[in-house]
C-alpha cells in the first residue's frame, strides 16, 4: 500500500494534501451552511451563493489560525510541554483570525459584518474556525504518533540486528583489554610508538564497546574518538600524510550520537588518502554555534579515477555513505543536513547538525 501522500514530504505531496483538506473544509462548511437551512427554510439559489461566498471570504482567518496552531502552537508549544505558551498563542491567532475575517468582510463586500469573530449567522464564528483547526490538529498529532511509532520500530528492528550481529563475532572485552594491556606493557619499553598505538587503539574498543550502546553521549568524548582515530592513521602513514584538523574545545553539554562522525572520517582514508601516491592530505574542521554543529571534511583524491571516497564508477554513493543518511533521517529527522560533492581533486563532506543539550535530552527520554 502506497502511504506517500500521506507521510512523504515531498513538495507535490505535501500541496496535494493541504489543498484535499481545504477543499473538503470547504465542500463541509458550504453543506452544512446551506443543506440545513434548505431542510428547514427550503432551497434556494441565494443561499446556496452567499454559503458558498462566505465560505471563500472566511478562509484567510481559518488558515492563519489553522496554520499557526500545526506549525507554531503543537511543534513548539505542547510538543515540548508548554502549555501554557501554547494557550497564549492560541488566543493571539484567534484574534488575529477574526480581525482578518473582519477586514475580508470588508474588502469583498459593502460593509462591515459585526463582531465577525463571534458572529454564528453564517454558522463561520469562532466556535467553527476552532473546530476546523481542531480536526486539523488531529489529523498532524495522528500523523506524527504514527511517524513515531514507525520511527521506533525501525530503531528496534535495527538494534537488534546490531546486537545479533555482535553476537556472532563477540570477544569478551575483559580478554580483549587484558590481552592489549599484555602487549602494552611487552612493548612499553622496546617500542613506545606501538605501544602509544595500543594505547589509541585500547580507548577506541572502549568506546565502541561501552560508549556506543547508549542513544547519546557528549560530544567531546565523539571528538575524543576522532583524534585517537587520526593518531593511529597518522602513525599508519607517517611523514606522509597531511593532516589538518581543528574540534572545537569547548563543547559544553552537548550531546550525540556516537559513532556518527567516524565513518565519514574513516571514508576520507579508505578511498582517498590510500588511493594517493603523492601528498594525501585530510582537513577536518568543526564549528558550533548554540545548538548546531557545522563539520566540514575535506581530502584529496585522484582525479583520474573515478568512484573516489565511497562512490562507484557510476557516481552513486556506496553503501558507508548510504548507512550514514539513513542513520541521519532515523536519528535527526528534519534537524540535519549532509552534503557530498567533488571537485577536481578534492572530495568534501558537509554535515550541519542540530545537537540537543543533557537537559533536554533527559526531558525526552522521560
Amino acid at each position: 500500500m502506497d502511504i506517500s501522500f500521506v507521510f512523504s514530504n515531498e513538495l507535490k505531496f505535501r500541496l496535494a494534501r493541504h489543498a484535499a483538506f481545504w477543499g473538503v473544509m470547504i465542500a463541509y462548511q458550504w453543506l452544512v451552511d446551506f443543506i440545513v437551512p434548505a431542510f428547514l427554510e427550503g432551497a434556494s439559489y441565494a443561499i446556496a451563493h452567499e454559503s458558498f461566498f462566505l465560505s471563500i471570504v472566511y478562509l484567510p482567518g481559518q488558515l492563519l489560525l489553522t496554520y499557526g496552531i500545526l506549525y507554531i502552537v503543537i511543534p513548539r508549544c505542547l510538543l515540548q510541554s508548554r502549555y501554557i505558551a501554547g494557550a497564549g498563542f492560541v488566543i493571539l491567532f484567534c484574534v488575529l483570525a477574526g480581525v482578518s475575517n473582519e477586514f475580508s468582510y470588508r474588502f469583498f463586500t459593502s460593509g462591515p459584518h459585526p463582531l465577525v469573530l463571534f458572529s454564528d449567522k453564517h454558522s463561520l464564528g469562532l466556535h467553527r474556525m476552532l473546530g476546523v483547526a481542531g480536526f486539523a490538529a488531529c489529523i498532524k498529532y495522528m500523523k506524527y504518533w504514527y511517524e513515531k511509532k514507525y520511527l521506533n520500530s525501525v530503531l528496534e528492528k535495527e538494534k537488534l540486528k546490531a546486537e545479533l550481529l555482535s553476537l556472532r563475532a563477540q570477544i569478551h572485552p575483559h580478554f580483549l583489554f587484558n590481552t592489549l594491556n599484555n602487549i602494552y606493557s611487552v612493548t612499553e619499553k622496546t617500542s613506545p610508538v606501538a605501544s602509544e598505538m595500543l594505547l589509541r587503539l585500547s580507548a577506541l574498543l572502549r568506546y565502541i564497546l561501552y560508549e556506543c550502546n547508549k542513544q547519546e553521549i557528549l560530544l567531546m568524548q565523539e571528538f575524543k574518538m576522532v583524534h585517537d582515530y587520526l593518531a593511529l592513521e597518522t602513525v599508519r602513514y607517517a611523514k606522509d600524510l597531511d593532516i589538518q584538523i581543528d574540534l572545537p574545545a569547548d563543547t559544553g553539554n552537548y550531546l550525540i550520537t556516537p559513532l556518527l562522525l567516524l565513518p565519514l572520517i574513516e571514508n576520507c582514508f579508505k578511498h582517498g588518502v590510500s588511493k594517493m601516491i603523492d601528498q594525501p592530505w585530510v582537513n577536518i574542521r568543526a564549528e558550533l554555534k548554540e545548538d548546531i554543529l557545522q563539520v566540514k571534511i575535506m581530502n584529496g583524491c585522484k582525479e583520474s579515477e573515478p568512484g573516489n571516497n565511497g562512490h562507484d564508477h557510476y557516481g552513486s554513493e556506496g553503501i558507508g555513505l548510504i548507512n550514514v543518511r539513513k542513520r541521519l533521517a532515523l536519528l535527526y529527522p528534519g534537524k540535519h543536513e549532509l552534503k557530498v560533492f567533488s571537485e577536481p581533486g578534492v572530495f568534501v563532506v558537509s554535515l550541519k547538525l542540530e545537537l540537543n543539550r543533557i537537559a533536554r535530552a533527559y526531558e525526552v527520554s522521560r
